[in-house]
């Protein structure tokens, strides 16, 4: 990012995902940032802009007042060890405080996520024309509907990936049947991966132990939901279960936790989702839209 992007009287937040040690991993083809890299541009933050709380930030919606210097905010989603491995030591180093947003299941162990399932799987096969193949087999093979008739209806726009890697994910998020999509992704998986989920899950993601310290060390965390999914495709009661269970879940793994945010899983929401998140109290919410909070938008 450079510095000229960045307007007096503005606050950008900065989402992260993983953050590890990738080129000489067991998954080199993942997508993520280098740990040397966040340490450069923690460096750069640090030397160039103001860096927000939490605390902060609801101060700032309070009065309405931003601050002179441009400002932001540091956001890591998905709840992975990379954030308590990677991530937590260096923040607490430079006495900085980041905002984490674990889907509650992840914290359990219990679970991998779909989104990371599709992560690694992409990881594993870099030929997308196999995946898609394997997906093509299966729906014929074992379904008389034919779903991929109806794949012209997927928008395959993206800032991030290329149109076979989007059609891919969106296939196997939400565009697919529930159930279709749990049957294909734990054969994807199995297949490629080759990885029990017990394990991956345990490698992959933060427990109650690692969150329960890093916010002992001011580290702040919000919910996430509990599965991780697109809230716009969800019937109203789908999306409060989503909301109530990670609000009550962090209220009880963090007693003293006040204030709670909502991060949408994948920038998904709609007015449901809003009417829900002020049901139960939720100060405010973060989605992907690139957009800088400035004087214009803070009321």
């Amino acid at each position: 990012m450079k510095k000229n992007l960045m307007k007096e009287y503005s606050i950008n937040v900065i989402m992260y995902h993983y953050v590890r040690e990738i080129k000489n991993s067991k998954y080199p083809n993942l997508k993520g940032l280098e740990y040397k890299n966040f340490e450069k541009q923690i460096k750069f933050f640090i030397k160039n802009f103001n860096i927000l709380s939490y605390q902060d930030l609801l101060e700032i919606i309070e009065t309405k007042k931003l601050p002179k210097k441009p400002s932001i905010l540091l956001t890591f989603d998905d709840g992975y060890i990379d954030h308590f491995k990677y991530v937590f030591p260096l923040l607490k180093k430079k006495k900085i405080s980041g905002i984490f947003y674990p889907p509650k299941k992840v914290v359990e162990n219990e679970i991998v996520l779909d989104v990371n399932k599709i992560h690694f799987i992409l990881e594993k096969e870099t030929d997308k024309k196999k995946i898609i193949k394997e997906i093509k087999s299966h729906l014929n093979k074992n379904y008389s509907i034919k779903y991929l008739e109806k794949v012209h209806n997927i928008s395959l726009k993206s800032r991030f990936d290329d149109k076979e890697t989007i059609l891919i994910k969106r296939l196997l998020q939400y565009f697919l049947p529930e159930k279709i999509r749990d049957q294909l992704l734990n054969i994807l998986f199995k297949k490629i991966v080759n990885e029990s989920i017990e394990d991956f899950s345990k490698k992959l993601y933060l427990n109650k132990k690692n969150l329960i310290e890093m916010y002992s060390e001011k580290m702040t965390f919000g919910a996430h939901g509990v599965y991780h999914k697109w809230l716009e495709y969800l019937e109203y009661d789908e999306q409060e279960k989503e909301i109530m269970e990670s609000s009550i879940f962090f209220k009880k793994i963090i007693p003293r936790s006040k204030n709670l945010s909502f991060c949408y899983p994948y920038g998904s929401f709609n007015k449901n989702t809003i009417k829900l998140l002020r049901k139960y109290n939720f100060n405010l919410s973060f989605t992907s839209k690139p957009q800088s909070i400035t004087k214009k938008n803070i009321s």
